[in-house]
């Protein structure tokens, strides 16, 4: 069903049953809740320059997995791709992944450069998605950032270091 419904995104059209991803991140973060009201973020792959709007079909997936869903919304928050793009240039088309995510961009985004956190800008360093290792809930490119900050701050003769930490961060 997922290969099928990125298939037809892919040729342009709004499958019946997109791919969703829902988020409840409050099962992390309590205080996103208010006693019994908890939020749900979710949102669906459309085709490129899709002007609709998804949120039937994203509300119909998850009730088929979620049984009453529906029942218990209380109020929504929508935004269309284009919506995404003008909260945020970095979403190209409403694209969250700030770009490919194959191979070539998990090594040289969002350009190729030998430090890709460094802006230029003494003392500014770029932390998202579009940094490597790219898009995901790793942490790594925030991880590698710090690094990389602190590294210009040890070239400059100060005595900060990156930390050490004996636990894998994000599986790396």
């Amino acid at each position: 069903e997922i290969a099928a419904a990125e298939r037809l995104t892919c040729h342009g059209q709004m499958p019946d049953r997109p791919f969703v991803l829902a988020c409840q991140q409050y099962l992390a973060d309590p205080s996103r809740s208010s006693g019994d009201i908890h939020p749900v973020y979710a949102y669906a792959h459309v085709p490129a320059g899709y002007t609709g709007d998804a949120t039937a079909a994203i509300e119909a997936q998850i009730e088929r997995f979620a049984p009453g869903f529906r029942d218990r919304i209380l109020a929504r928050h929508v935004r269309s791709a284009a919506q995404m793009e003008a909260h945020n240039a970095n979403y190209v088309g409403g694209d969250v992944v700030t770009g490919a995510n194959d191979p070539l961009q998990m090594v040289f985004r969002p350009r190729v450069a030998l430090d890709p956190y460094a802006t230029g800008i003494p003392g500014v360093f770029l932390c998202s998605a579009a940094t490597p290792p790219g898009a995901g809930a790793h942490g790594m490119c925030g991880y590698n950032a710090a690094n990389a900050a602190l590294r210009r701050v040890h070239v400059a003769g100060r005595s900060v270091t990156p930390a050490r930490t004996t636990q894998s961060v994000g599986g790396w």
